[in-house]
């Protein structure tokens, strides 16, 4: 028996090898990889502040109250830390997790769907996804939200067809409500905008409410943003309701009694939070990080019309390049056949409500990936071979996509001039490359399919196990905190000024002091309390100028890249109060 065999003999062994694999792809390499970029650092940290205050409800970073998120993964993390200590492979380890139940999740739906071999095909298809890897391995909320998310979008897949029964909707409530826990109203949004793009799928259009939609759309890509979407979610409610095949839908979701059970999961923190903060939480949470961000575009992390349909050929590589050819060669059946409209409907109708959402990064659009998945391995099991034209547009996505992704480590290496970086960027791209090569020449989507999920695990497994490990030994953030803990002296706190540079906070003891206005530095140097400091270099120089009398004292400096924005810096340590004067 081969080894394929063997695996796909049985359902519980085929999604049992997909999720153990992808495990094995989330976890390598987390022990050797310093917290990376803001995100990281933030859930991290704030993790580590609430277990070691025992608090539950309002999370802190550097000491200062955090609003960005609710609750469920800081509640993951602080479990993590209390079994395994505080540390990188604790901090990412309910992502990994989460990714990984992800996977069998839906290996096991697909496989139930379509049989022996496509629960494998599809687990460690959504595993190798770019985004989808890179945001399993990361401590941060998205896969925390995915899990449950993707277990309330099967299940409502299940009602949505007629076929789902009480388990479902439980499933459907329970899943909304743990994924709002973790992300906010993101899961909701996407079961909302998933029943519009099945309901606008599946109706006859006349020419003048086409017409109208499409004018309000362009209304809301112009000025308008999301709001505009309140009239075609209107629009579908008021026809869904007015039909029997829509109210027997809703008697299906069970909503009497699992709105409630929705409550139950996110009610008793929210009025928690309500209370400890005064509605703060909220104010900021929703009012900033979900209205702010649909109207316009914080941070900076703006987007122009198609961004997500555009990122995704490196973003959602390898199964977004096997798309165009799925939906081609499934023909009408995409729109005709209930589960599959219900997963073009997942895919399509989020995706035009991120479109007009100002704020835009990649993985938004993440817990869509799934219906994709699906789609591109039903098309494949049905035995559907492309046209000589659909082939030739599959080789050119993925060309599209891997070609990039190979260059992109030497780049990076070339760029900060590392030369220990480029060993490993050289070597993950010819890897990449060969498997482009590879799978042009194969004959069929399978292998080429099949080609591509090998490679892009090859590939992640040595950019993240190897380059991404050394990478992050030249960042500025764990460098500097490591030369500060060496410095530091026994009675000295460690000041932290004008942090930019998140990952400190982490890496540096948890009463380090958070300073960030220039009183507040000048105010510490005149209480005469010993720390030892460390800051951006410019930072503390423009602080001397403007401040020539209050005596600091630079002790070491430190060089590192900023990845953020692509460069090095220099990082400052320093003493003042009585510190300076020993020194």
């Amino acid at each position: 028996m081969t080894l394929r065999r063997w695996v796909v003999a049985g359902a519980a062994r085929e999604v049992t090898v997909a999720a153990g694999l992808a495990f094995v792809l989330f976890f390598a390499g987390t022990a050797w990889t310093p917290l990376i970029g803001r995100d990281e650092p933030r859930f991290a940290e704030a993790a580590r502040e609430m277990l070691a205050r025992g608090e539950l409800v309002v999370p802190t970073f550097g000491g200062v109250n955090r609003y960005d998120k609710p609750i469920l993964v800081y509640w993951c993390t602080m479990a993590s830390y209390a079994v395994f200590g505080v540390n990188e492979v604790a901090a990412r380890l309910p992502s990994n997790v989460a990714g990984a139940l992800s996977v069998l999740l839906l290996a096991w739906w697909a496989r139930r769907r379509w049989g022996p071999g496509a629960g494998l095909l599809a687990g460690l298809l959504l595993a190798v996804s770019m985004t989808f890897n890179l945001e399993a391995r990361a401590c941060t909320a998205d896969l925390v939200m995915v899990l449950p998310g993707l277990a309330a979008m099967l299940a409502l897949e299940s009602l949505a067809v007629g076929r789902g029964k009480a388990g479902a909707a439980a499933v459907l409530w329970a899943g909304l409500g743990l994924a709002t826990l973790a992300k906010g109203p993101v899961a909701p949004a996407f079961v909302v905008f998933t029943g519009v793009g099945c309901w606008a799928l599946a109706r006859r259009w006349k020419r003048w409410e086409a017409v109208v939609l499409t004018l309000v759309l362009v209304a809301g890509w112009w000025r308008l943003g999301p709001t505009v979407l309140i009239l075609p979610v209107a629009w579908a409610a008021a026809e869904a309701l007015s039909s029997a095949s829509g109210r027997a839908l809703l008697s299906r979701l069970r909503w009497v009694w699992g709105v409630p059970l929705f409550l139950v999961l996110t009610v008793p923190w929210a009025a928690a939070a309500w209370h400890a903060t005064g509605g703060e939480f909220f104010r900021v949470g929703f009012g900033k990080h979900v209205l702010a961000r649909s109207l316009s575009p914080l941070e900076s992390h703006g987007g122009f019309p198609g961004f997500y349909v555009v990122t995704a050929v490196i973003a959602a590589f390898p199964w977004f390049a096997f798309l165009p050819a799925a939906l081609a060669g499934l023909g009408r059946g995409v729109r005709d056949e209930p589960r599959l409209r219900f997963l073009l409907g997942w895919l399509i109708g989020p995706l035009i409500m991120l479109e007009l959402v100002e704020t835009k990064l990649v993985h938004y659009w993440l817990l869509a990936y799934p219906a994709g998945v699906l789609l591109v391995v039903g098309w494949l099991l049905s035995r559907r071979e492309q046209s000589s034209g659909g082939r030739t547009l599959t080789v050119a996505m993925l060309l599209l996509g891997g070609v990039p992704l190979a260059v992109l480590p030497a780049a990076v290496a070339v760029h900060f001039g590392v030369n220990t970086l480029l060993t490993p960027g050289v070597v993950v791209g010819v890897v990449m490359l060969s498997g482009l090569a590879f799978a042009v020449a194969s004959r069929t989507s399978r292998r080429q399919l099949r080609v591509m999920i090998a490679v892009s695990a090859l590939y992640l497994l040595g950019l993240l196990g190897w380059f991404l490990p050394e990478l992050g030994g030249q960042l500025v953030g764990p460098r500097s905190a490591r030369t500060v803990l060496e410095a530091r002296r026994d009675g000295e706190r460690v000041l932290i000024y004008e942090a930019r540079d998140d990952e400190l906070f982490f890496y540096l003891p948890l009463d380090s002091i958070n300073c960030r206005p220039r009183a507040c530095l000048a105010d510490h140097i005149a209480a005469g309390e010993p720390f030892v400091g460390v800051a951006r270099l410019d930072d503390l120089e423009r602080f001397e100028r403007e401040r020539p009398a209050v005596p600091v004292r630079v002790i070491d400096t430190v060089s590192g890249i900023d990845l953020g924005h692509g460069r090095w810096t220099r990082m400052a340590l320093f003493r003042g109060g009585s510190s300076y004067i020993i020194d």
